[in-house]
């Protein structure tokens, strides 16, 4: 009975499971024997103006290791295999222990059939000798690899790729775009690979295939859709203007490191700096130079946990776009903008005349004969320049002319308002990102009374210290090396601020499919009558035979052809607590219809006249074409070897509408201390 019974139970599930239920469970095993293959098709190519590659794809011998297999062999047999691939390696040169391949395994993930890629370009004899060792897991493919032949050359601009090592990272980028990603994908992380992603990823491959027991590889049942390559972007930037805008301004600060320290008694760091050139005309950009950078190949294929930590950890941090990130005192390159509001507000006329004594005394002071330093401002080595009109206070940088209108500004606020200096900045643009196409942008910093208050607390007062301060360029004001540049391709203008575009068009199997046109920022009406002496006094600044003959960056243009090509400029000097003073310089040409704004700030380098404005003057001799542009050197080549750590990996936890930003410093770490 007892017999019976069980044999009963069981005939019974087997009916059910045979005839009232075969089409799900047939399902089931075909499930288990057919999976879906997605390819990936190569990476758009980015382009310099004329053409030639600055990001690209090659095909390349490289080594796989198939962790699908591997799991199924064992600890030790996989242990095997990765000390005979290492020994194949090391010995071809590429440098790989087996710990490194074990490390790779113990990251990939579980659940696709997609290899890791741990060597490139491993040559015939390393894909002879695998081939004849048969290892379990291992092979030797051709596959698609990024390249940057130009190595460190704009890697600010051009920016680097990682693989997507989460699935959870891939589910939330498939939410986020139309394209296709998965585990272990190549994917945008800096710079333009970053923001023009969804243009340089190519539409995957889609293969049906069969897998036995061991998901093994049978056979192919049908491809369900054809790879396509992603599209090019063509930049507005040429690379021999890049590469020689980056050695002028390593140049300009190993000669900085040579001077003697400046008025503040300190030696010059001159660690890092940046160098900005835009076309005042559209926005379009031609040179980004920020320095110092790193090898965006050092990334191909995953960097290596050191190399990580040595670029996180460097104190002049090479991963920073400090054109565009880089917050900083604006120093006298701002006064022209405090002229303007001044003379419009209707403080004083250009024709006013102003006594420089060197020193200021803010009249709100109780006892002015006895002022506190708090109440006592002066110019750079309390230099008495005597009468000056708008046009020299620009011409020779006084700063006392500009703590008066800061000071009157103040104090008359009834008047002029309580912001009359920021509301005609921010027309400039400062105080808001400029829009480039870029990622991870910086606004600078416009203080006023009210935002003060909300970053810093109800204790944080402004006085009328802080707006004659604000006069100068210096208090908390902070701009970026782009938003300056733009801003005086908006003094250049007239009144037409553009956002800076780094990328001219997209183009598909070298045709043109789509040109990005110029986009407005801002459209302001400024009083030709009030530019007029600010344009005079900017000429001043660099050309001897205009006004006084001695502004701040005559001695940097000596020798320019100014009749030929005029130069209009401001020198600023920054001074920043503890550090050596910034060099800056702001300028456009050729006058009277400028094509071009450059503008240059270098770290603690001393005077802008001496260190920024020689910088500027030499990028401008090869936009006017007094001078050629070096040639930019393509990178030696070299072999990449075993994959390291992806930023990736540390920003896996961020949402699909702005993964992965650059890891770099806080905004705290690298606005400079007032």
């Amino acid at each position: 009975m007892v017999a019976f019974a069980l044999f009963s139970m069981l005939g019974a599930r087997l009916y059910f499971l045979q005839v009232m239920q075969p089409e799900d469970f047939e399902a089931q095993v075909l499930s288990n024997r057919v999976r879906t293959i997605y390819t990936e098709a190569p990476r758009g190519q980015i382009l310099d103006a004329s053409g030639r590659v600055l990001a690209g794809q090659r095909e390349s011998l490289v080594v796989t290791v198939d962790w699908t297999v591997l799991r199924e062999a064992g600890d030790e047999a996989r242990a095997e295999v990765f000390s005979e691939v290492s020994a194949a390696l090391t010995t071809s040169g590429i440098k790989t222990k087996a710990s490194g391949l074990n490390d790779v395994y113990s990251r990939a993930v579980d659940g696709a059939l997609k290899p890791v890629v741990v060597a490139d370009d491993v040559g015939e004899e390393v894909w002879i000798r695998l081939e004849e060792a048969d290892l379990v897991g291992i092979a030797v493919e051709r596959r698609f690899v990024r390249t940057y032949p130009y190595g460190d050359i704009g890697a600010h601009i051009v920016g680097y790729t990682g693989s997507v090592r989460d699935p959870d990272v891939a589910a939330e980028l498939n939410l986020a775009s139309d394209k296709i990603y998965f585990a272990g994908d190549e994917l945008g992380i800096a710079g333009l690979e970053k923001v023009y992603e969804d243009v340089l990823r190519g539409t995957p491959e889609i293969r049906r295939v069969e897998v036995d027991a061991q998901n093994r590889l049978v056979r192919t049942l049908d491809i369900r859709q054809e790879a396509v390559a992603g599209q090019d972007i063509v930049l507005s930037i040429d690379i021999d203007v890049q590469y020689a805008a980056e050695q002028i301004l390593e140049d300009e600060l190993a000669q900085a490191r040579e001077r003697d320290p400046s008025g503040d008694g300190l030696a010059h760091l001159a660690d890092s700096g940046s160098l900005v050139a835009l076309n005042v005309n559209d926005g379009s950009v031609l040179a980004l130079a920020s320095y110092p950078s790193f090898d965006p190949r050092d990334f191909v294929l995953g960097i290596s946990g050191d190399l990580w930590r040595e670029l996180s950890d460097r104190a002049d941090l090479p991963l920073l776009n400090r054109t565009i990130r880089g917050n900083y005192a604006a120093g006298s390159t701002f006064k022209p903008f405090v002229a303007y509001a001044a003379v419009d507000a209707g403080i004083r006329d250009q024709y006013f005349t102003w006594l420089d004594e060197g020193v200021y005394i803010l009249e709100s002071c109780i006892d002015p004969a006895n002022a506190a330093a708090g109440c006592r401002f002066q110019n750079a080595g309390q230099a008495v320049l005597g009468p000056v009109q708008l046009r020299d206070a620009l011409e020779r940088s006084s700063d006392t002319y500009f703590y008066s209108l800061g000071e009157t500004f103040w104090d008359q606020q009834d008047t002029y308002g309580r912001t009359g200096i920021q509301d005609t900045a921010q027309q400039f643009g400062f105080g808001t990102q400029s829009g480039i196409d870029l990622p991870i942008q910086a606004a600078g910093r416009l203080p006023t009374p009210e935002n003060r208050i909300e970053q810093f607390g109800e204790e944080a007062l402004w006085y009328p210290g802080d707006n004659v301060q604000l006069a100068i360029g210096q208090t908390d004001l902070l701009v970026t090396p782009v938003q300056l540049a733009n801003a005086y391709a908006m003094l250049a203008t007239g009144g037409t601020r553009f956002e800076p575009r780094v990328v001219d068009s997209i183009a598909f199997e070298g045709q043109v499919i789509e040109e990005l046109p110029p986009v407005v920022a801002a459209e302001v009406q400024f009083d030709p009558e009030i530019l007029a002496p600010i344009y005079d006094g900017l000429l001043a600044v660099v050309n001897p035979s205009l006004g006084t003959g001695r502004g701040t960056a005559v001695n940097a243009f000596a020798g320019f052809d100014l009749a030929n090509y005029p130069i209009a400029g401001k020198t600023g000097t920054a001074e920043v607590d503890d550090k050596a003073d910034f060099a800056l310089f702001a300028g456009f040409g050729p006058w009277p219809e400028p094509e071009y704004a450059v503008a240059a700030i270098l770290e603690q380098s001393g005077f802008g006249g001496d260190a920024a404005a020689p910088a500027v003057r030499r990028l401008f001799e090869i936009l006017s074409g007094a001078a050629f542009a070096p040639a930019a050197p393509l990178a030696e080549e070299r072999v990449i070897e075993v994959v390291g750590i992806s930023p990736v990996d540390f920003a896996a936890s961020l949402s699909a509408l702005e993964l992965f930003p650059e890891l770099s410093p806080s905004q705290d770490e690298v606005e400079p201390e007032q």
